[in-house]
């Protein structure tokens, strides 16, 4: 009853916050995205892929859409696909391969779903353990999945039931075989696995009887494979009029090509290529026609068929290797329209600049094969370099019709038909680690001041038409308050190329960057890219290679770089990065640009010319420190000075100039950081060193000072420790999520009039930890004293103002959210013992906290904590109210609602699993909301009962419909408008939208009458006009008259 009340309650003001249907598409966007393809497929007009997102997903061919995806947990990884019946796709998945799916292929509608094993039983190996087949039984006329799971285990699957008809389980449960691929014929299912000697593999064979399961032969087959890429593929035998022959089996060992042919039975002998040294052999995915490529050490790649008795050499692509002229050659193999084989080539000629694609056909020219090619202008400053190609052989009747598609090494899918480009995914955009809103600089109107150019006209020219400009200025802002309509809410701007805020401030720029080396720039009204970057790799481009992942990016004011004079940039983005090369070498590397462009502002350093630095090439960073970065920061002197601590705790600054060390001199006493250190206690008598008892984690604060005896730049030194529990690690550490300088209220004034004042102390920090079960109790169960920690600490001295310990759901702390703003904490986890006397009667589920700290021990106790110093003792003189509330949902990110000035109130934006955003009201998370009746001066101050659980209202979702998958991050930006923020979900897909938490009180709502207002004030003037010189004359006759 009392929760129904509470809905209607808030009914009023949630249609306010609910978005309304026309606004749908207009004030919000959303971008669906896959993630980063790894494996591709063509069917028919579709495009099917499995990501590193954990989705499986149906593109269109023809403009690259989004016709279904499946989004899978982490825990249930995507292992294999396969399309069967030419309408369906089974899916295995999970640790071990233990869930076996169908989807229709067309609408994605589930048709199947079985669990296969325990994934708790799964076994972990380092070889690949699992694989899908379809075949058609002769028996029963029906299609049936034969899966491979845990190495160890094949099964028969009726397809249209589930029905298992028969499994077989190896005799060693994978101790000694690891099975990795099977194949079927009509008369036995193939096994092959990799025996692990102590220096190579060997091969081992297993044929079981399609129809029961049974084996028919085990053998091991001679063979020494390399333990570091031991590649052998599967061949089917071409069909023919003769009677079918066995698959062929063919490794690389010691340079040579051998193979073995199958039977049943499996006896045969092991043949041998003479002549020719292979390097490796690829897969192509024509296993099916018999067909791979070997790569041999003179830098040629041939094309292998197997012909039902041996195999041979059917085609070689000389100069595949890359060199001077051209990179390395991408190969990918696919069926016509007849079911012939074609295999695609794809490179990068360096002297054409252009990617070259070649077609091999092998039934063509009497069947001795035939080549044709094209080449297509693929942009490798863009999109990097290509990863992987997907060749769809059933267009390639002519190269007007041929379709190729691309996966680069920024995360782009392209598809390309013949030499034109027929559209392009970003799905780097999945992998967005760090992201900043930006404000664009104002309009410059046609008829403004400075618009156009007077060069030329002479003074008197000049000034004609400044004059005739301001007034045409003064009437369109007249017109435009006067008879313009009221606008209140600015849609998308689509079609506009000039990068200009609009009236209220909702279009900005947001640069994110992505763990594939690529920044972004994002226009916020729509979403469309504005540009992109490449992260340049420095030392490491070339033979040695890497990656560029991003760590943190500041806004920073342009004062130290070349847009310092410029009056349409006014800030830059600063971006520090780690380069991990591929040679184990790790660097930190700082990035700079313009925001609106995308161009690289750096500083000039000595001997670099101020445009040698290309608008088109990769980004060039600047390396500051030679190792790993340990903290980051920036200091607060007014001049985007970043600072870095490296592994030995020394500060690198960026820009370091005499200006930015002297600042840096000056500001040390007030900057205080807080790190993370390992510590060995000592062990007693007989006790392990690698005990995990005898180490522990501490929480240690550091100060920065200068010793030129020790460095020549300023070091970190401890100033306070706190020694975690054993077993205790620290999973992450969270800043306030707003400045002080930032509130506008420093108090909340009660019913009785009395004030709490908020405890606003800038230097808070939230420490979330983790402890493994082995750390802390002993028992029979698993994870028994596993459980997670939170610590709202001063980082200035170590006191720590507010802990709690959380419960840690099968030993893991990733379901522990927490977000610091100002003086309110907010915390959601899940609570998974019913014992526990707390909210809802220890009923478990996911809860939220809401933690408020004000100062002193009563109302109207002040000490000032957003000026006191840290060093005081009145810094823990604090009053804490805490209320926790049940959710019926898991949260995946949070976040508090920020504004320009402050003024509006903070509602909190979270992100659940159920793949939506939604938004809690503040009252609803007030932590003084009384138990009890509300007395008249609660209820005048706005409190309602407690209530054990939230209303789960679906309008408070800003999502509305949108399925925003797998948010990890939730970030909030001001607007103009002092009611009115942005919020942007980052994850799989990306969701913008616009919250107004106290309502839209500085917009004029849509029936605002401006004319009559016009009308009723220009009435009243000329009211006033008239009545003024009678008003004048009888005050003139009173003073006459007076005496």
């Amino acid at each position: 009853m009392f929760h129904s009340l509470l809905v209607a309650s808030l009914s009023l003001a949630a249609a306010s916050w609910a978005l309304h249907e026309s606004d749908v598409g207009v004030v919000d966007w959303h971008s669906r995205l896959v993630g980063v393809p790894l494996q591709n497929t063509f069917y028919g007009d579709l495009v099917l892929t499995a990501t590193a997102s954990n989705v499986f997903a149906a593109l269109n061919a023809t403009d690259g859409e989004i016709v279904w995806r499946s989004i899978h947990d982490d825990d249930d990884p995507i292992m294999a696909f396969d399309v069967y019946d030419d309408s369906n796709v089974a899916l295995l998945s999970g640790p071990g391969g233990s869930t076996l799916r169908t989807y229709d292929t067309s609408t994605g509608h589930l048709l199947l779903e079985r669990r296969l094993h325990n994934p708790k039983h799964a076994r972990r190996h380092e070889l690949q353990h699992t694989a899908i087949i379809t075949g058609r039984v002769s028996v029963e006329g029906s299609t049936a999945l034969f899966v491979l799971t845990n190495g160890d285990t094949v099964s028969r699957i009726d397809s249209q039931s589930g029905d298992v008809a028969w499994t077989w389980r190896s005799s060693d449960n994978g101790s000694l075989v690891v099975y990795s691929h099977i194949g079927i014929t009509p008369d036995a299912v193939y096994a092959i696995g990799l025996v692990r000697s102590k220096a190579a593999y060997t091969l081992h064979v297993t044929t079981l009887s399609i129809a029961s399961g049974s084996v028919i032969a085990s053998v091991d087959i001679p063979a020494n494979l390399a333990t570091d890429t031991p590649g052998f593929v599967l061949l089917e035998a071409p069909a023919s009029p003769l009677p079918a022959r066995g698959p062929c089996l063919a490794w690389l060992e010691s340079s040579s090509i051998r193979a073995a042919v199958l039977t049943p039975e499996l006896k045969g002998q092991v043949q041998i290529l003479p002549g020719v040294n292979y390097t490796h052999i690829q897969d192509i995915g024509l296993g099916g026609a018999g067909q791979f490529i070997a790569f041999t050490q003179d830098g040629s790649a041939h094309v292998m068929r197997y012909d039902g008795d041996s195999l041979r050499l059917m085609w070689e692509f000389t100069d595949q290797a890359p060199s001077q002229t051209h990179t390395e050659s991408y190969f990918a193999g696919s069926l016509d329209q007849d079911g012939e084989p074609r295999i695609a080539r794809v490179y990068w000629s360096h002297a054409n600049r252009q990617a070259i694609h070649q077609t091999f056909t092998p039934h063509l020219a009497e069947g001795k094969g035939q080549v044709t090619g094209y080449a297509f202008p693929f942009q490798t400053h863009d999109h990097g370099v290509i990863r992987h190609v997907t060749f769809d052989g059933r267009s390639s009747e002519t190269h007007e019709t041929t379709r190729l598609l691309l996966t680069t090494s920024t995360g782009t899918l392209q598809l390309w038909k013949h030499n034109t480009l027929q559209w392009s995914r970003e799905e780097a955009l999945s992998t967005i680690r760090v992201a900043a809103f930006i404000p664009l600089p104002p309009p410059t109107a046609s008829g403004s001041l400075s618009s156009g150019s007077t060069a030329g006209q002479g003074m008197s020219g000049t000034v004609l038409t400044c004059v005739r400009r301001l007034s045409e200025s003064i009437l369109q802002h007249l017109y435009t308050y006067t008879m313009g309509p009221i606008t209140r809410e600015a849609g998308p701007a689509h079609g506009s190329d000039t990068l200009h805020s609009d009236q209220f401030g909702f279009r900005q720029v947001i640069v994110a960057a992505t763990t594939e080396g690529v920044l972004y720039g994002l226009d916020s009204s729509n979403g469309r890219v504005i540009w992109r970057r490449l992260f340049g790799l420095g030392w490491a481009s070339g033979r040695v290679g890497g990656r560029v992942l991003p760590v943190k990016m500041y806004v920073l004011p342009a004062k130290v770089g070349r847009l310092a004079n410029e009056e349409t940039t006014k800030q830059t983005v600063v971006l520090v990065t780690q380069r991990r090369a591929h040679n184990g070498l790790v660097d930190t590397v700082v990035f700079e640009v313009d925001p609106l462009t995308g161009d690289d502002v750096r500083p000039v350093e000595d001997g670099e010319g101020g445009t040698s630095r290309s608008r088109n090439g990769p980004l060039e960073g600047r390396d500051v420190i030679q190792g790993p970065m340990i903290e980051s920061f920036v200091v607060p002197d007014g001049q985007g000075t970043v600072a870095m601590l490296d592994e030995f705790l020394q500060v690198q600054l960026y820009p370091d100039t005499p200006a930015t060390r002297a600042s840096l001199a000056r500001l040390a006493p007030s900057l205080h950081l807080v790190l993370s250190a390992r510590t060995s206690s000592p062990s007693s008598p007989g006790a392990s060193s690698n005990n995990d008892a005898s180490t522990r984690t501490q929480l240690v604060g550091h100060r920065l000072a200068f010793n030129d005896d020790v460095s020549v730049v300023h070091v970190a030194y401890p100033t306070w420790r706190i020694t975690l529990d054993p077993g205790e690690s620290i999973r992450e550490t969270i800043l306030n999520g707003k400045s002080v300088s930032e509130e506008a209220s420093v108090g909340k004034v009660l019913g009785d009039r009395r004030t709490l004042y908020k405890y606003l102390n800038r230097h808070l920090r939230v420490v979330l930890t983790e402890v493994k079960g082995t750390g802390a109790q002993t028992g029979p169960e698993e994870n028994l004293g596993a459980m997670c920690g939170l610590y709202v600490l001063d980082s200035v001295k170590g006191t720590v103002l507010y802990q709690v310990r959380l419960p840690a759901p099968e030993g893991r702390c990733d379901d522990v959210r927490a977000a610091l703003v100002d003086h309110w904490l907010v915390y959601t986890y899940f609570e998974d013992r019913a014992d526990v006397g707390m909210a809802g009667g220890g009923t478990k589920g996911w809860r939220i906290v809401s933690v408020e700290m004000y100062e002193g021990k009563k109302p109207d106790d002040v000490t000032r904590s957003s000026e006191l110093s840290s060093y005081s003792n009145a810094t823990t003189d604090i009053t804490t109210y805490e209320q926790a509330y049940l959710i019926p949902y898991g949260v995946t990110a949070l976040s508090a609602t920020s504004t320009r000035l402050g003024v509006t109130i903070k509602n909190l934006i979270l992100a659940n699993r159920r793949h939506a955003v939604h938004f809690v009201p503040r009252r609803l998370l007030d932590a003084r909301r009384p138990l009890g009746k509300v007395s008249p001066s609660e209820a005048e101050e706005g409190l309602i009962t407690y209530d054990a659980v939230l209303p789960d209202d679906s309008r408070l979702s800003l999502s509305h419909n949108y399925e925003v998958a797998n948010v990890r991050q939730i970030i909030s930006a001001p607007s103009r408008l002092e009611s009115t923020s942005l919020v942007l979900a980052i994850g799989l897909d990306l969701f913008l939208t616009r919250v107004s938490p106290s309502g839209t009180f500085d917009v004029l709502s849509e029936n605002f009458n401006k004319a009559q207002l016009v009308l009723t004030i220009g009435g009243l003037a000329l009211a006033i006009g008239l009545v003024r010189p009678a008003v004048r004359r009888r005050q003139l006759r009173g003073r006459w008259y007076s005496g």
